[in-house]
């Protein structure tokens, strides 16, 4: 049994220590906050009461690694899925529609979803069939190169409408980021694996308890019943490194600890303080690390004095919000509470949050009847102001491998080189990484 150490309590963090739980090393997890959960978390409101998450999160049927330590840790019944892809579209005139993705082979599950719905156009539809035939190509017929996503949609003769109702409201989704600057390579390959690869791999989950109640605490549970330590309220001042060996970490309160192999799952700008800076200048691999530069995304929490609409969740097309998730039916809770999100939200993040409640209301007012005379109680507005890095077309190349320079020193985190944009999977996916190889070394 070896030791390992892991910095931060994120789903990165627990996902590596579970799974080198599993394998029999000793692990030792220390969260410089008084919680578990990172960027995915929830709390208890206090002026209502509620279980509120820091920020609307998605499970989906692509998230293999994702399902697979939710169910080691037992706690796969708390995601509720779609028995096929479903999304509710809201108008600028309050129309409502609908995709919903009948149970045929991929692609023609999502194509014949999109021919049968009515939120596209009949041009549209066309335009839709044209990129899910291009996406089942390979090769570099298929590759984007360095190309933005509204370049590589223009290319692939997607309207302007259509980018702005239904490709950029998935781009923002999936990738916290304007279309205008993220990178095509990165969506094209996101709308592969959770569109045209399989209706089973299409569905979206809801957790139907708060975030931190999915995860967090059976993940803790379960590394200390393999004997090993979860702390919370422990601050990393550094890394102790020598002679190209990191042996363990400095606490701040002057404490250190050592470790046969020690993993970051800390925020990228969080682990470049924790470096030597002669090595943080010098080491190609860490001074690299610098030049990526955080995406924001802003949630607004807001609880009625009656329901405002029957709907779980929707895509709002003409407005600053993008999604909504009626928390009152997906937590099926008896407090008439809508959460709206505003992904990639560089020129909103600088707003009052009485500024962006407001906008929200005003928005709402406009596309649901029965919030024009429901009476605003609370509201709740939370910015991520580096919820995750930002996928611009050079971000790649910016994102390093789990295998540091350093002998004994391990990364993990939604912002290495997993393949994927900044997601639950890409962090689960992280961790798991990082322990294999911890596990082949050690």
């Amino acid at each position: 049994m070896r030791d390992v150490l892991i910095i931060g309590g994120g789903f990165a963090g627990l996902a590596a220590g579970v799974a080198l739980s599993e394998a029999g090393h000793r692990v030792h997890l220390l969260e410089q906050k008084p919680y578990l959960g990172g960027r995915a978390r929830s709390f208890r409101e206090p002026q209502t009461g509620s279980v509120v998450d820091n920020g609307q999160h998605l499970i989906m049927g692509c998230y293999h690694s994702t399902l697979h330590f939710l169910k080691t840790i037992g706690t796969l019944d708390r995601i509720w899925f779609q028995p096929r892809l479903t999304i509710r579209f809201v108008n600028p005139d309050g129309r409502q529609t609908t995709l919903e993705c009948p149970n045929l082979p991929s692609p023609w599950h999502v194509l014949v979803g999109v021919i049968r719905s009515r939120s596209f156009s009949a041009r549209q539809k066309r335009e839709v069939l044209r990129m899910g035939l291009a996406l089942r190509k390979s090769g570099a017929e298929a590759d984007p190169g360095p190309m933005t996503v509204s370049e590589w949609l223009s290319h692939l003769g997607q309207s302007r409408g259509l980018q702005q109702n239904f490709w950029d409201l998935l781009c923002i989704a999936a990738l916290n980021e304007d279309p205008a600057i993220a990178s095509a390579a990165l969506f094209s390959h996101v709308l592969r694996l959770a569109l045209f690869s399989s209706p089973e791999d299409s569905r979206l989950g809801f957790p139907q308890v708060g975030l931190s109640d999915c995860f967090t605490e059976a993940a803790a549970a379960f590394i200390r019943s393999k004997g090993g330590k979860v702390e919370c309220d422990r601050s990393v001042r550094s890394l102790m490194v020598a002679d190209g060996h990191c042996r363990g970490v400095r606490l701040t309160d002057g404490a250190e600890i050592e470790a046969h192999a020690t993993v970051s799952a800390a925020p990228w700008i969080q682990f470049a303080s924790l470096l030597p800076q002669d090595l943080l200048r010098s080491e190609p691999y860490f001074g690299r690390l610098l030049a990526l530069r955080p995406a924001p995304i802003l949630s607004v929490n807001l609880w009625f004095d009656r329901p405002i609409c029957q709907i779980d969740f929707a895509a709002l097309r003409g407005t600053t919000i993008q999604w909504l998730f009626n928390k009152t039916r997906i937590l099926r809770s008896a407090e008439n509470c809508v959460s709206l999100v505003l992904s990639g939200a560089h020129k909103y993040v600088a707003w009052s949050k009485e500024d962006l409640a407001g906008t929200a209301v005003r928005e709402l007012k406009a596309l649901f009847p029965a919030a024009r005379d429901a009476k605003l109680e609370h509201s709740l507005v939370i910015k991520e102001r580096f919820a995750t890095f930002s996928p611009t077309c050079d971000a790649e190349s910016l994102r390093p491998p789990c295998a540091t320079p350093l002998e004994g020193l391990f990364l993990a985190g939604d912002w290495t080189a997993t393949g994927l944009p900044a997601t639950i999977e890409g962090a689960v996916r992280s961790g798991y990484a990082a322990a294999k190889e911890i596990i082949r070394r050690l």
